[in-house]
């Protein structure tokens, strides 16, 4: 398995915070963001590692390289972290998993994080094991909000919907920014984001927009409910405490 971690942005509402320190190197219990990611991911087995960066990307660098000396960890650069979303930053990443050149399917899947999330160690291993080529972490326990990516379901446990638009009545869970594809759904991934960035709003999207038109081509893309496993996505200083809450005590969260 490969993993790529999005970690481009300039996280404007966290300002002053984030004046001089990117968000994913924001201290949550005495350890940053990316610090805790990273752990998570190594302890998995995954070897492969992928940082997109932009904004204070030498910062990151240099973070990633004094905290993880013995870890082959590639840095990709998004150089339009201010103007463009995730979607955008997520493309920059099609070669670092797809090999072109490759004869047949190959069996690596693919997982994608967000660079801004602090979970808890036994989600990533709960995920890799559940049944499902293509999973997406949901969290369906506790109150869901307008600022939420939100998912709607099948009976089958399949997305239909995905994204803020998905109406609050309808809402199964929270989409925590967590996703493991196969690698022929990974490579149809990378081919929906750079169609939509060339030809349509995809400079300026959420990932998920591209997850939506494969969900509307037939794709089927699993929610597991990881709800058991605290996870809560930095945004504002609001959830930064909450986070804090959950280090320190090592309780789960809604």
């Amino acid at each position: 398995m490969k993993c790529v971690i999005l970690a481009a942005g300039e996280s404007t509402r966290l300002r002053p915070l984030t004046n001089d320190t990117p968000k994913c190197l924001l201290n949550v219990g005495g350890k940053a963001i990316l610090h805790r990611t990273l752990e998570n991911v190594f302890a998995t087995g995954i070897k492969e590692v992928a940082i997109v960066v932009g904004y204070k990307a030498d910062a990151i660098r240099a973070f990633v390289k004094e905290k993880f000396p013995q870890r082959s960890i590639r840095f990709i650069l998004n150089p339009n972290f201010a103007s463009t979303n995730n979607a955008y930053s997520l493309v920059l990443a099609r070669k670092f998993f797809v090999d072109e050149q490759e004869p047949q399917p190959s069996k690596e899947k693919f997982l994608l994080l967000d660079g801004d999330i602090v979970f808890s160690p036994k989600l990533l291993p709960f995920l890799i094991e559940q049944e499902g080529e293509n999973k997406i972490a949901v969290r369906v326990e506790g109150n869901h909000d307008d600022e939420e990516i939100r998912v709607m379901i099948d009976e089958a446990g399949n997305i239909t919907m995905i994204g803020k638009e998905t109406p609050l009545s309808k809402t199964h869970g929270e989409s925590i920014g967590i996703e493991i594809f196969s690698y022929i759904t990974a490579k149809k991934l990378f081919e929906v984001l750079e169609n939509r960035v060339d030809h349509g709003k995809g400079r300026a999207e959420f990932y998920e927009h591209a997850f939506q038109e494969m969900i509307d081509n037939g794709a089927e893309l699993q929610a597991i409910d990881t709800s058991a496993f605290p996870a809560v996505e930095i945004d504002t200083p609001k959830d930064l405490e909450l986070a804090e809450q959950f280090v320190a005590t090592g309780t789960k969260f809604s």
